[in-house]
């Protein structure tokens, strides 16, 4: 029969401290503090004159165990003590409590009930710290007598231990995000990009160093307050205003340039949280691209005649006659380079001129006309292969653009899947109106193919200049490696943007969005 553990409060003012204890705990995220606040106030609600929390050790498969209180005959050892020693080692591994009422008559006492033993502590309570099935541990109170601990002590004991459960949880939450926040603080600092995040409402929430010397502005003073009272320079406010995840250019204000990439911010669980900008200096690239693609006009214009006069002679030769059996063939494989390199120039011409916005000059434009030209400019290379070329068109659909290259750009595709299908395959050309990424109307054409389609690790390169797949199936057939390229050129000058999908030995659909034209 259990007695009485001598004075003690009533059990409403055992639940008022113990609420105390709970709110205290959540104070502090440092497990030390929870084990002072255990030390220095769990005695209140559960009479004892030892107290110890008793963590797992997963690396060691044991358990530590962190007294709360001192004993006068010495504390347990400071080892890891294995998962099937002493009552801390059965709750963990069973996940029960255990009462002991007199351990000194207990059979198979270890080390740690020796050390409580021969401190003459008697009673014993133990109960599981539980994470859901998880047991993490095991809290331990100890008495000499006249306590013996019941059944109201037990329940105490589990509301600490889960009051204690839940504080280590947000303990470790807390040191997460503290690590992840180190981290991120010490990536920040080192990066030469410009980091801005603002929240849902605009309020800038981050800023790095790099701001600075980016956009002039200091990041101290503008975290915590919303970005419109803080930021005048117009470009970045039209960047997080147009709020399209994305890559852009954003021109900074001292006339360097910068890549600017805007990406949502979300929590684990898919909640957003707000926007990020990130800010590259691309100024010294965009110097060298430029410099290069004025090398290449320039060489370019300076090849075209001499081109014409290789074409012209080689035509004379063929002409003129010879002796030799193989004339007529070699003037004709002269002449055939010529013309390849007459395409290669008037392709690299082309994307200069685009580039530099040389054929600005943009009017409204019906692409179902232009589409039926380009499928009779097609026509005649799809007949000499039996391709079969079809169309699925609207009745009208207008953009803002230049006619001759809305037209090319249709014709590179289209003559992109008449050269890489197989005699008696299909090319099927399909325009339908769609809304853009912004909300904008737009018309998306798409050219599909039966072909031999494209290998995955060359898909992200085909619009690369001068970029050809390399297998068996393409070795013969002919191309510069210019015209997607040409076709992304033209595209994404009139606002639009492309896509390619593929299935190797299946056959390509490339699909070009482009805004319609405002009525």
């Amino acid at each position: 029969m259990r007695r009485d553990t001598g004075v003690r409060v009533s059990q409403a003012e055992r639940l008022r401290r113990l609420s105390e204890i709970l709110v205290e705990l959540f104070r502090s995220p440092v497990p030390t503090h929870f084990f002072q606040t255990l030390g220095d106030r769990a005695g209140a609600v559960v009479p004892s004159d030892y107290i110890a929390v008793c963590l797992q050790d997963p690396e060691k498969d044991g358990y530590l165990v962190h007294s709360l209180v001192s004993l006068e005959a010495g504390a347990p050892s400071q080892r890891v003590f294995s998962s099937d020693e002493g009552l801390p080692g059965r709750t963990i591994s069973t996940g029960k409590s255990y009462l002991v009422d007199d351990l000194a008559a207990e059979d198979g006492v270890h080390d740690l009930e020796g050390v409580l033993a021969a401190a003459g502590l008697r009673a014993v309570l133990v109960v599981p710290i539980r994470r859901g099935l998880e047991v993490l541990g095991a809290l331990l109170f100890a008495g000499r007598p006249p306590i013996v601990y019941g059944d109201d002590d037990l329940q105490i004991a589990q509301l600490l231990a889960a009051g204690l459960s839940a504080a280590l949880e947000t303990s470790s939450a807390y040191q997460a995000a503290a690590d992840e926040r180190s981290t991120l603080g010490a990536v920040l600092a080192s990066t030469a990009d410009a980091v801005i995040m603002l929240n849902q409402t605009g309020l800038v929430l981050l800023a790095n160093a790099a701001v600075r010397p980016m956009l002039g502005l200091a990041p101290d003073s503008i975290t915590g307050r919303p970005l419109l009272e803080v930021v005048d320079y117009a470009p970045l406010l039209d960047l997080f205003a147009a709020g399209r995840p994305g890559i852009s250019e954003l021109p900074l204000p001292d006339g360097r340039v910068a890549q600017a990439s805007l990406v949502p911010v979300t929590t684990p669980f898919g909640e957003p949280v707000g926007v990020a900008a990130i800010l590259r200096d691309i100024t010294l690239l965009k110097n060298l691209e430029q410099m290069k693609n004025d090398f290449v006009n320039t060489v370019s214009h300076d090849l075209k005649s001499p081109i014409t006069v290789i074409a012209g002679l080689a035509d004379l030769m063929r002409m003129a006659g010879s002796g030799d059996p193989n004339h007529e063939t070699r003037c004709q494989d002269i002449r055939d380079t010529a013309q390849h390199m007459a395409e290669l120039v008037t392709d690299l011409l082309d994307i200069g001129k685009i580039e530099a916005g040389l054929d600005s000059a943009r009017e409204p434009v019906d692409l179902v006309p232009l589409i039926g030209e380009a499928l009779r400019m097609v026509k005649p290379r799809a007949e000499t292969k039996n391709i079969e070329l079809c169309a699925d068109l609207l009745e009208e659909a207008t953009i803002l653009a230049v006619r001759g290259r809305v037209r090319q750009a249709l014709i590179n595709l289209l003559d992109n899947g008449v050269k890489y299908t197989p005699a008696g395959g299909r090319v099927t050309i399909a325009a339908v109106f769609s809304v853009s990424g912004d909300g904008a109307e737009a018309v998306t054409i798409r050219v599909s193919d039966t072909g031999i389609g494209i290998p995955a690790r060359d898909l992200p390169h085909v619009f690369d200049k001068f970029y050809r797949v390399k297998s068996k199936a393409t070795r013969d057939i002919a191309g510069t490696g210019l015209g997607l390229a040409i076709t992304k050129t033209i595209v994404e000058a009139y606002g639009g943007q492309i896509r390619v999908e593929s299935v190797e030995g299946a056959g390509t659909t490339f699909a070009l969005e482009v805004p319609l034209a405002r009525s």
